[in-house]
């Protein structure tokens, strides 16, 4: 077999395998949503308060989470994107073998106790080890490695989102400083990240991830409104990246003291935040159908944007395995609702829905956090199957990129590569 058909194959093996892990972790986050659901439900009218074994079972599962990641793979906390640059780049290694297991087993518990972290970041970070994996199997030279590596990231994102697109786009554009691509390398990303959504579609379904209400086309005169939408995403992006970094430096201080002692206290939070207000808990993607599907108190609105952003610093600062897309896709939703509504209030003649915005506003924070317009684009439309507000969601996703590179943001993996380096 030629050489170029043997990566083919390998990539065609290396997606099926991505989109495996990631249906398994998605089944098993799923059914232990709804396991805490049934739990919470069981213990209302239990002699012994209910948040108390809400809180003691937070605590338990945050903490075996954290002690899996620091005692078997501490690369296998956090989202693990910055990771697989760190490895394209050629400064990092990637265990497969221990980041595996742990980042599945840790990256279940801590996102399945309610934690507001999303799948993706795992998912992404198992699909590169299975790229590493299969070409340290094959024996493959540098260049066929991290072909197979970084095709085996955009088939974690492929699967964790339903979104084959996104993935190829997020691999090109998010990763194209530590990835040359060519023929061969392009069509092994493409291959993989097709095959895992063969593969995840075949066993959890096909179809957009958050099918949402299919809004109509806003007329061009209503682009100004995006456009202006677009300029506070870009200063939220920007705010929202201060405010992790921030909250990354006060738990690095805090875990040097005691790790397990605030891994277990912010399990103990996540429980009671499961227990008290349900809403502000998980990663975000059941919030986002049903702030589209009711309607919210403006006042309610920014609450939730405020309390969501305090409780994913939280989750994401004390170390478990988690990404921060599927928190930032709900708040995006969040600011465009908010937006929405305001300008129903200063703009009465203004007819735009305020879900228009609230799509355009989720690709948009990805946008200016991330600093990938394209991959905010095209994620977005392939998460609510929106194709008619493309040119909305250009526009949004363009100015609040431009926005928060002129306000000094920066890419949010790339900050986060260069903190994992300075740590080694």
């Amino acid at each position: 077999m030629k050489r170029s058909g043997w990566i083919y194959l390998l990539a065609a093996v290396t997606g099926a395998l991505a989109g495996l892990f990631g249906a398994a972790f998605h089944f098993l986050l799923d059914r232990l949503e709804a396991g805490r659901l049934v739990l919470r439900e069981s213990l209302q009218g239990a002699a012994l308060p209910g948040w108390s074994v809400m809180m003691l079972l937070g605590a338990l599962m945050v903490g075996t989470a954290l002690w899996l990641v620091r005692r078997f793979a501490p690369d296998a906390g956090g989202s693990g994107i910055q990771e697989i640059e760190g490895v394209l780049g050629g400064g990092r290694r990637l265990n497969w073998k221990r980041l595996l297991p742990v980042k599945f087993m840790a990256g279940t518990l801590a996102i399945g106790s309610g934690m507001v972290l999303g799948r993706e970041g795992p998912t992404i970070h198992m699909g590169g080890a299975l790229g590493s994996m299969l070409g340290a199997w094959a024996r493959l030279n540098d260049a066929g490695s991290r072909a197979l590596i970084a095709a085996g990231a955009g088939a974690g994102l492929t699967a964790a989102f339903n979104a084959p697109l996104a993935g190829i786009v997020f691999v090109i554009e998010e990763m194209r400083e530590a990835f040359e691509f060519n023929f061969v390398s392009f069509n092994v990303v493409v291959l993989t990240c097709c095959v895992a959504e063969v593969v995840n579609g075949a066993w959890l379904g096909q179809g957009p991830f958050l099918p949402l209400i299919d809004f109509p086309a806003p007329s061009l005169n209503d682009l100004m409104l995006f456009a202006v939408l677009g300029v506070a995403v870009g200063i939220f992006g920007v705010v929202f990246e201060q405010v992790l970094m921030g909250g990354l430096d006060w738990f690095e201080g805090a875990r040097d003291i005691h790790p397990f002692v605030v891994g277990a206290a912010v399990g103990m939070a996540t429980g009671a935040v499961v227990w008290f207000m349900p809403v502000l808990s998980g990663g975000g993607e059941n919030l986002v159908e049903d702030l589209m599907s009711h309607h919210y108190a403006l006042g309610l609105l920014v609450f939730l944007i405020l309390a969501r952003t305090l409780t994913t610093v939280l989750s994401y600062g004390s170390g478990v395995p988690g990404g921060i897309f599927a928190p930032m896709l709900a708040l995006g939703t969040l600011a465009g609702l908010i937006f929405g509504f305001g300008a129903e209030l200063m703009l009465p003649g203004n007819d735009v829905p305020p879900g228009c915005f609230a799509v355009a506003a989720m690709g948009a924070l990805f946008a200016a956090t991330v600093q990938a317009p394209l991959t905010g684009i095209i994620l977005v439309i392939e998460l609510t199957g929106n194709h008619q507000m493309i040119l909305a969601i250009i526009v949004t996703c363009l100015t609040a990129s431009l926005t928060a590179g002129a306000l000094g943001g920066r890419p949010v993996y790339r900050v986060l590569l260069e903190r994992s380096k300075s740590r080694h």
